[in-house]
């Protein structure tokens, strides 16, 4: 039996696709000793992990400015909450004497303390995977999709060029190298993926956009739905024999009491019904009169709603996308930060759902969306092809395998040096 540390992102995005594995792990007499926030102790604790807090909380949250300035912005987040924690528990690790690491591939500290300890590391994307070896097989869409750099500067002047994204990522790299003294050629993988010799992607090969580009060091785990309590006072009472459409824009990008109105115009005729989650950001009230077909609640529990709808509107995180794959439910996707982007496109892209580009969306093609994912059936048809794909890479037993016989792996070649 070994001790593994993990280290999450307070985020329920992060935490959810962790949890098979923490549990997988735990089955197989592996010590799992969890760091996150509080309010996730819980759900950590229910998966046989050892849960501890950290000092405060991390603090992830949206910045409203243009892709290399978000960039830039995150990358120095991720790096002074890094130096934080490596300080405050360095030699509270030395003490439990874990056998690896386990990181959310933002947990820049979890990389740096595994290197630290000398011991195996391994990074887990919660996020749509991105890194750096995508920009080589199409930099222009690197920089527009994953960036989201369209305007910037540097990049109109160079369009077109082979070299336009290396020229961006080294004056990245040279910003994070004179702020934070951390050599690396690649921002990207470096800070933002924090790149190991394991490195888990749960999701398919079939559904990562630019999947050529992952090496044999990402292991694809496929996806299995971490059953949770969550909305226990939502009404299913209230549910008929219409077509449910489901709306919800996550747990940080859902202060749009615009689109909530929106989709009040959308779908005001009854033809379906509408569960719309809303977040605490915003009041129902604040909405209006709500129609009576549709139900609006601060947080609904999503499993439950999916299990029960015909389409899915929803912001692109990759929890929300993967759960109506594994559910078939087709999506119609108006992404609101960078790795969703790539979650709507990969949408697109496997024919699960429709990508809606323009932000300024109106009702009625909202409505058209949903009604073309509802009722043609090419698109339920991929998501069944899809899940199967996600099914596949065996989940989390099999990723937990993977894990143990990599971390022996590596100390056995430590001990022989």
């Amino acid at each position: 039996m070994s001790r593994v540390v993990f280290f999450g992102i307070d985020l329920h995005g992060h935490v959810n696709p962790t949890l098979g594995l923490v549990r997988a792990l735990v089955e197989r007499g592996e010590e799992v000793v969890y760091y996150s926030g509080e309010a996730f102790r819980e759900r950590i604790e229910a998966a046989g992990a050892v849960f501890v807090p950290y000092e405060e909380p991390l603090g992830f949250g949206t910045h409203d400015g243009g892709g290399i300035e978000t960039f830039l912005i995150t990358a120095d987040f991720i790096l002074r909450r890094s130096r934080a924690i490596v300080e405050a528990v360095e030699e509270e690790l030395r003490r439990l004497r874990p056998g690896y690491i386990i990181h959310d591939a933002f947990c820049h500290w979890g990389k740096e303390l595994a290197r630290r300890l000398g011991i195996p590391g391994v990074s887990l994307f919660a996020n749509f995977a991105f890194i750096d070896e995508m920009a080589d097989l199409d930099p222009d869409f690197f920089m527009e999709n994953v960036l989201r750099a369209g305007n910037d500067p540097l990049y109109v002047k160079n369009k077109g060029q082979a070299d336009v994204y290396r020229k961006l990522a080294a004056k990245l790299s040279k910003v994070v190298s004179l702020k934070y003294g951390v050599q690396t050629d690649s921002v990207i993988n470096d800070i933002f993926c924090s790149k190991e010799k394991l490195n888990l992607v749960p999701t398919s090969r079939e559904f990562q956009i630019y999947e050529q580009a992952f090496d044999d060091s990402y292991r694809f785990i496929g996806y299995a739905v971490e059953p949770r309590a969550d909305g226990a006072d939502f009404p299913f009472e209230r549910l008929d024999e219409r077509p449910l459409v489901y709306i919800a824009l996550g747990t940080i990008f859902n202060d749009a009491a615009e689109f909530y109105s929106k989709c009040l115009k959308a779908f005001e005729d009854g033809g379906v019904q509408v569960a719309m989650s809303v977040g605490e950001s915003v009041r129902p009230e604040s909405l209006g009169q709500i129609p009576d077909h549709f139900i609006v609640r601060p947080y609904v529990p999503q499993l439950e709603l999916l299990k029960r709808s015909s389409a899915f509107v929803t912001h692109g995180g990759s929890n929300s996308i993967h759960e109506s794959l594994c559910l078939e439910v087709p999506t119609v996707v108006v992404p609101q930060s960078f790795d969703q982007f790539m979650g709507a496109i990969a949408v697109e892209r496997a024919g699960t759902g429709i990508y809606l580009r323009d932000p300024g969306i109106r009702p009625e093609e909202l409505a058209s969306a949903v009604r073309a994912v509802r009722t043609v059936p090419d698109y339920r048809s991929a998501c069944a092809r899809i899940r199967r794909t996600l099914e596949a890479p065996g989940g989390p037993a099999s990723a937990a395998d993977a894990v143990i016989a990599f971390a022996e792996s590596e100390n056995r070649e430590v001990h022989r040096l």
